[in-house]
């Protein structure tokens, strides 16, 4: 049973997909529905692929997966089924495999794989790119996590530095304000508004540390793990 029966998913009118870039296309199957809907999903996961030009470029891997997956399918000889339209029916026929549909398929299979290649350099995905970018590899991987932990914790330590000096501060001005005499709260300009206004404006400083730790670290970190 395949996925999209197991989980109740009913397959597309005539098997359609979209493209990534606009459009329909019609497949010969649901396991070719499924490919490429998870292969699309994953790239546009994984890579971040939104622009017009990289989603152009997404469809012509899209369509090289399903000319491997098809050459695969005939080196087993596999047909699609067709009804009287000559349209698939989602069903595959046993067909006789020759000589030479073995080479033609694997020819294909060499052909859409150096294709897949060169379309994944062009948008800058590719191994050799994601490598040297540093984002997957186990070692950078690892190291990546160890710096945004330490910056974490530096930030954690300010921030927490941060809270205890409004806290002391808060102590001793509401001790006066509860203790002490008119002189000395009027000197300091204490009453339990100007208490409040003080303590609003410095919890909107801290918050706005948190917010720029946020845009200028954690982001950066997120990102690249």
């Amino acid at each position: 049973m395949s996925a999209s029966q197991q989980f109740g998913h009913k397959p597309p009118p005539n098997f359609e997909v979209d493209l990534p870039a606009g459009g329909r296309l019609l497949l010969h199957s649901l396991e070719e529905v499924e490919l490429w809907e998870e292969s699309a999903k994953r790239y546009m996961g994984d890579y971040q692929l939104s622009q017009q030009n990289d989603l152009l470029l997404l469809g012509a891997i899209l369509s090289q997966q399903l000319a491997m997956f098809r050459a695969q399918q005939r080196m087993n000889g596999m047909a699609p089924e067709l009804d009287g339209n000559g349209l698939p029916t989602g069903g595959y026929t046993r067909k006789e495999l020759k000589v030479g549909d073995m080479s033609a398929a694997q020819k294909t299979i060499l052909t859409a794989s150096g294709e897949i290649r060169e379309l994944e350099k062009t948008l800058g995905i590719d191994k050799k790119a994601r490598e040297a970018g540093g984002t997957h590899t186990v070692q950078n991987y690892v190291g990546t996590l160890k710096k945004a932990a330490r910056e974490y914790g530096v930030h954690l330590s300010k921030r927490m530095q941060a809270y205890e000096k409004v806290a002391m501060e808060a102590r001793w001005k509401l001790r006066l304000l509860r203790n002490g005499d008119p002189e000395d709260r009027n000197y300091h300009r204490l009453t339990p508004q100007a208490i409040c206004d003080w303590l609003e404006g410095e919890l909107d400083q801290l918050e706005q540390l948190d917010k720029q730790y946020a845009k200028e670290k954690h982001r950066v970190f997120v990102g690249r793990v």
